[in-house]
C-alpha cells in the first residue's frame, strides 16, 4: 500500500508545485520523515521485500528531525530518509456563470474537494418525476434522454411551471461550460418524467411514473414531491425500485412541522430535510423528524428555470442536490445497488449536533467517495499500522493477568510482539493473546515502528511477550522495548515447530484436543485461528511428510487424543495424519472451501460478528485472532476472484449482525468489500 501512496505523490509532483518547507505529522511539533528500506530477502518466505514493508514514515519532533535523518542515512538497511513534503492541490472551481452563487452550498458539502479524486466510470441515469423538463433549456438538453408525459400521454414531457427545470439542473446541469450554473455530478443522464401540471397531482400518476423510470433504466429516481396520506400502492412501488436497486430520494416536506411527507418517510427511501447554508441552521420552512436521513440546502437555492434561471427555496431543491451527490458515488462506483448508496450518504454526513431531527446530517460529497472505500475496514497503511488500529479498537485498556512461565509467575498486563514477516509465530499466538486478552503487535525489518511504540505507551503493559528467537525479532527491537520500562520476555524455539509448542505450553489447557496446521502454509491456519482461542485448543505445525519430534512429545506429554487436520493431502500428507491420534480432516478443493468446512465444523451459534481477510497474504490478518476469539467473531477468508464459497461461508452464521474487513482496499478491493455487505445483509 505504501508504494502506492509513493507513486502517487511522484505522480502529482508533474501536476502540482511543492512549497519549501515540510509536511506537519498530526502533532504540530512533529515533522514527518519518510523512510525507504532496503530491499531484503526473508528466510521464512523466501520472497523478497513487499511494497508495504519497502516505505515508512514517522512522526519526529522538530527538534530532532536532522539528527534523525543523519542516523537513518548512515544506517546500512535504509536506503534513504527525508523529510515529506508537502503537495498542494491545484483544484480550480468551475468557470460557469452564476457559480458564485452556489459556491457556498458546495463548499460545505465538500463538493469542489470531491471532484479532485471524482473519476466517473460509467454514466448514470436519474429520473426527474415532476412537473417535467424544459426540454430546450441550454444547460439540460445536452444531457435528456427520452422520458414521458403522464398528464398528456400525446405530448412531450415538456415543463410548463419550472419546478422540475429547477429540480433537473440542480441534479444534472452542464458544469464547467462557461455558463449557468453547476451541478456536482457530472455527465448525468436525465430522465424527464411528467407527473404534474400546476402543483398538485394524483398519487397514481407519481405511482405510474415511479414504475416506469425502473423499467426504462432509471439508477435514481428524484422525488421533490408527496403527501401526508400513505397509499398501499405507493410503498409497492417504491419496493419494486428498490428490488431493482434503484435509489428513490424524497423530499421530506416544507411546512415546519415534526412530520415527514409519503414516500420519503419510508426506511427505503432515502429522505431529505433542509438547512440554510447562509446561517449554519434548519431552513425555516423544513419538516423534521425522526425518519429523515440527511439534510443538504435548501434555502435560496439558484437553478435552472424556464428558458433560464430563478432563486427557490424548498426540500424539493435539498433533495434534487443529494440526488446529484449520490449520482456522483454511483458513476464512481457503479457496482453500488440503490441501498447501498443510500447507507453511503447517510453515514458519510457531517453531524449537526446544533440541529435536531434532521437525519445524520449535512451531505459530505468528498467523505461519501472516501467511505465507499473505507467502510467497516480496520487498516493502515502496511500490516504494522493495521495491527496497531486493531488494538486500539479491541483494547481501550488493558486487564491484569497471570503468567507462569520459567518457573516465575508474572502478574500484570501483557502485549505480544511478533514479526511481521513470517506468519507462523504470529498464529501460534492465538491462543496465547486469547488466554492472556493481549494484543498481538508486529514488527517489521528489525525495527519497532513508532506508531507501535506509541502504542505500547498507550497500553503501557508491565510485560511484553515476543514471539521467536532473534531471527524473528532482533535484540535491537528487544532494546527498544526495554527503554520504554516494561519488562520482555522472549518466548522461542529453535525453529517455528518448537517456537509454537513453547507457546502452547504457557497455556494450562484443559482440553484433550489440538489442531494441526501446516507450518510453511498460513491460509489453513488464519482458518481456525479465532477457534483455537476460544477453544482453547493448541495449534500445533507440522511438516508436509513429517512431524517434528517437539510436536510428538508436547502430544505425548499433554494427553491430546483428538487432533483436528486442516487442509489437504497437498497441505498436510495421509501419512502424516496417520501418526496423529484421533485425527479427523478438514479440507475442501482450495483454502476458501477449506475456511468454509471449518466454519461449517466449528461456529458457534451466537456468532453476530465476522472479520474478513484475504487469502492470498497473511499479515494484515495476523493481529485478529485475539480480538476475534474474544468477540466470537470468525475470520472468513477472501478471493478476490469471483467464489461461490464466500456467500455460503457467510450463510454459516445465520446470527451475523456486523462485520469488519481487515486491510485496506489493496487486500481487499472495494468491489469485493461491497459484495460483502450485501452477502452480509442477505438472508
Amino acid at each position: 500500500m505504501k508504494m502506492r501512496v509513493i507513486v502517487s505523490i511522484l505522480f502529482l509532483i508533474g501536476c502540482v508545485v511543492l512549497p519549501n518547507g515540510f509536511a506537519q505529522a498530526e502533532n504540530e511539533n512533529d515533522v514527518r520523515v519518510l523512510i525507504v528500506h532496503k530491499d531484503e530477502g526473508d528466510v521464512s518466505t523466501q520472497s523478497s521485500t513487499t511494497s508495504e514493508d519497502k516505505y515508512e514514515v514517522v512522526s519526529v519532533p522538530k527538534e530532532d528531525v536532522s539528527d534523525t535523518l543523519s542516523k537513518l542515512n548512515g544506517d546500512r538497511d535504509i536506503e534513504s530518509a527525508e523529510v515529506d513534503q508537502l503537495v498542494y492541490t491545484q483544484a480550480l472551481p468551475p468557470n460557469d456563470t452564476y457559480f458564485e452563487k452556489q459556491s457556498r452550498d458546495f463548499e460545505v458539502m465538500k463538493v469542489v474537494e470531491a471532484w479532485e479524486q471524482y473519476e466517473p466510470e460509467e454514466e448514470v441515469t436519474v429520473a426527474i418525476v415532476d412537473s417535467g423538463i424544459d426540454l430546450k433549456h441550454p444547460e439540460l438538453r445536452s444531457r435528456l434522454i427520452e422520458g414521458k408525459n403522464f398528464i398528456h400521454e400525446d405530448e412531450p414531457p415538456m415543463d410548463s411551471t419550472g419546478h422540475g427545470t429547477h429540480v433537473a439542473g440542480l441534479v444534472g446541469a452542464v458544469t464547467n461550460n462557461k455558463m449557468g450554473i453547476a451541478s456536482a455530478a457530472k455527465n448525468v443522464k436525465l430522465m424527464p418524467v411528467k407527473v404534474f401540471e400546476g402543483k398538485t397531482t394524483y398519487m397514481s400518476t407519481v405511482i405510474q411514473g415511479i414504475r416506469y423510470s425502473v423499467d426504462h433504466g432509471a439508477d435514481i429516481i428524484n422525488l421533490s414531491l408527496g403527501s401526508y396520506n400513505n397509499m398501499d400502492a405507493l410503498e409497492d412501488a417504491i419496493d419494486y425500485a428498490v428490488d431493482k436497486g434503484v435509489l428513490v430520494v424524497g423530499a421530506a416536506g416544507n411546512d415546519n412541522d415534526h412530520a415527514v411527507l409519503y414516500p420519503a418517510t419510508y426506511a427505503d427511501v432515502l429522505a431529505v430535510g433542509s438547512i440554510d447554508s447562509a446561517k449554519g441552521t434548519k431552513s425555516a420552512f423544513s419538516n423534521y423528524g425522526e425518519t429523515i436521513d440527511v439534510s443538504a440546502p435548501g434555502t435560496n437555492i439558484f437553478s435552472t428555470w424556464m428558458s433560464g434561471y430563478e432563486t427557490l427555496d424548498g426540500t424539493s431543491m435539498s433533495t434534487a442536490i443529494v440526488s446529484s451527490v449520490s449520482s456522483m458515488v454511483k458513476q464512481q462506483y457503479p457496482f453500488l445497488t440503490g441501498l447501498q448508496v443510500k447507507d453511503v450518504m447517510e453515514n458519510s454526513a457531517t453531524p449537526l449536533p446544533q440541529i435536531e431531527l434532521l437525519g445524520k446530517g449535512l451531505i459530505n460529497a468528498e467523505e461519501a467517495l472516501n467511505y465507499v472505500k473505507t467502510k467497516n475496514r480496520i487498516y493502515g497503511q502496511t500490516s504494522v499500522e493495521t495491527a496497531v488500529n486493531i488494538s486500539q479498537n479491541g483494547w481501550p485498556s488493558l486487564k491484569e493477568k497471570e503468567l507462569k512461565m520459567d518457573g516465575e509467575t508474572l502478574n500484570g498486563s501483557f502485549v505480544i510482539l511478533a514479526s511481521g514477516n513470517s506468519f507462523p509465530d504470529s498464529l501460534a499466538a492465538s491462543p496465547l493473546g486469547a488466554y492472556l486478552d493481549s494484543p498481538i503487535l508486529l514488527t517489521k525489518n528489525g525495527k519497532l515502528s513508532e506508531s507501535v511504540k506509541e502504542e505500547l505507551k498507550r497500553l503501557n503493559p508491565t510485560h511484553v511477550l515476543m514471539m521467536g528467537g532473534q531471527n524473528a525479532i532482533s535484540s535491537g527491537v528487544e532494546n527498544e522495548v526495554k527503554n520504554l520500562e516494561i519488562d520482555t520476555r522472549r518466548i522461542y524455539g529453535l525453529d517455528r515447530y518448537e517456537t509454537a509448542v513453547a507457546i502452547n505450553e504457557l497455556i494450562p489447557y484443559t482440553s484433550n484436543k489440538a489442531f494441526v496446521v501446516s507450518g510453511q502454509n498460513y491460509p489453513d491456519a488464519l482458518s481456525i485461528a479465532s477457534y483455537s482461542g476460544r477453544l482453547q485448543y493448541p495449534v500445533l505445525f507440522v511438516q508436509k511428510e513429517n512431524i517434528p519430534l517437539t510436536v510428538r512429545s508436547y502430544m505425548e506429554e499433554n494427553d491430546i487424543s483428538k487432533t483436528y487436520v486442516i487442509g489437504g493431502q497437498g497441505i498436510i500428507s495421509s501419512k502424516v495424519e496417520d501418526n496423529l491420534p484421533g485425527h479427523f480432516r478438514i479440507y475442501g478443493l482450495d483454502r476458501y472451501e477449506t475456511n468454509m468446512k471449518v466454519h461449517q465444523t466449528f461456529a458457534s451459534k451466537g456468532a453476530e460478528s465476522l472479520y474478513f481477510a484475504t487469502g492470498k497474504k497473511f499479515p494484515d490478518a495476523l493481529s485478529i485472532s485475539p480480538l476475534a476469539s474474544r468477540t466470537d467473531s470468525p475470520i472468513v477468508l477472501v478471493d478476490n476472484k469471483e467464489n461461490p464459497e464466500l456467500q455460503k461461508s457467510i450463510n454459516v452464521f445465520t446470527n451475523r449482525k456486523s462485520y469488519h474487513i481487515l486491510g485496506g482496499p489493496g487486500a481487499i478491493p472495494v468491489q469485493k468489500a461491497w459484495q460483502i455487505d450485501q452477502y452480509m445483509k442477505s438472508k
